[in-house]
């Protein structure tokens, strides 16, 4: 289905989706019941192999604001989450993954903050974590606290209160420092201030990089409300292992030092923002704490600990079908 550039909404919806079946028509139908409805929802198709290309045309002839969109070849995901942005065009933009669930209010309230605030460049909700059927799991909203039902590992949303000061410099450090799970990037943001981005590079991780761009632009701000679910499941990207996960990223196969893309998209966030001389000296320092913190060995064995986690999803999705 060609792109109707004709339509204008106010908010463009991007969905990049591989093999996204099980969870793809309970996304579609949580944006459908969404109480604002000035949107657009672009969907780009990474080839997938299973039904999605069949859900998603028969919700595009059901709402013409769905525009499908399969590309000729897997591109890897980073590559398909910058296309649907490529391909949208309205003035405030966000992007979706294709399990997660959102309260009906969820486009209401972010646009409403933007719309009260003109120095927000992106507006989310609290977040809560559920499972593959849509379970919430137990723990504590109000702190952020949850326990993973399948491993007993405590699991703890992002910050509300991150990139949410006045002050970028201490905006690009919450991002650096505390944005574990990167949910921010499934807030909705204003054009204008992404396309001053790179947006997300490829590396794994790359989501932070990109909020740590535009959180020197302006602040982030939060609903109190706890309006979007992250689904856990067995195939969930941060569950992968080194190998699956930089197949799952990019698919052109070409190698590359990780650090090395780090440290250039983290060095290089300041660079044509509007912040001073000093500012940008000190996104400079703190990137080069941040990163005598977090060692490779570190990060290597973080990466190691999530994907044991998802095996553990793994085999009990498998036991239970």
């Amino acid at each position: 289905m060609a792109h109707n550039t004709k339509y204008s909404a106010r908010l463009s919806i991007g969905m990049p989706v591989y093999n996204g079946e099980r969870y793809l028509a309970e996304t579609f139908e949580c944006f459908l019941a969404q109480t604002f409805q000035d949107f657009e929802i672009i969907v780009c198709d990474n080839t997938s192999t299973d039904r999605t290309a069949e859900i998603c045309r028969s919700f595009a002839q059901r709402d013409p604001r769905i525009k499908y969109h399969r590309n000729e070849k897997n591109l890897g995901a980073i590559p398909n989450f910058n296309k649907t942005f490529e391909l949208s065009r309205s003035p405030l933009f966000k992007w979706v993954a294709h399990d997660d669930v959102y309260h009906p209010h969820y486009l209401q309230t972010c646009v409403h903050i933007l719309d009260g605030n003109r120095d927000v460049v992106l507006a989310h909700s609290r977040t809560a974590f559920i499972d593959d059927c849509g379970k919430p799991f137990p723990g504590d909203p109000e702190t952020g606290r949850y326990i993973d039902p399948r491993t007993g590992v405590p699991q703890t949303a992002d910050s509300p209160t991150i990139a949410n000061s006045p002050v970028a410099i201490l905006r690009f450090w919450q991002v650096l420092s505390h944005a574990r799970w990167g949910t921010h990037m499934f807030g909705v943001m204003r054009r204008e201030a992404l396309q001053k981005t790179h947006l997300v590079p490829d590396f794994a991780g790359g989501d932070r990089a990109m909020l740590a761009e535009l959180a020197l632009l302006g602040r982030f701000q939060c609903s109190n409300d706890v309006l979007f679910s992250k689904r856990f499941h067995e195939s969930v990207s941060w569950s992968l292992n080194q190998k699956e996960l930089l197949k799952w990223l990019n698919t052109d196969g070409k190698a590359y030092s990780r650090r090395a893309r780090q440290l250039k998209a983290y060095y290089g966030a300041p660079r044509g923002k509007p912040v001073g001389l000093i500012s940008k000296a000190a996104c400079t320092a703190l990137v080069t704490v941040h990163t005598a913190k977090t060692a490779v060995q570190a990060i290597a064995g973080k990466e190691a600990r999530n994907a044991a986690q998802g095996l553990v999803w793994r085999a009990n999705n498998s036991v239970r079908t």
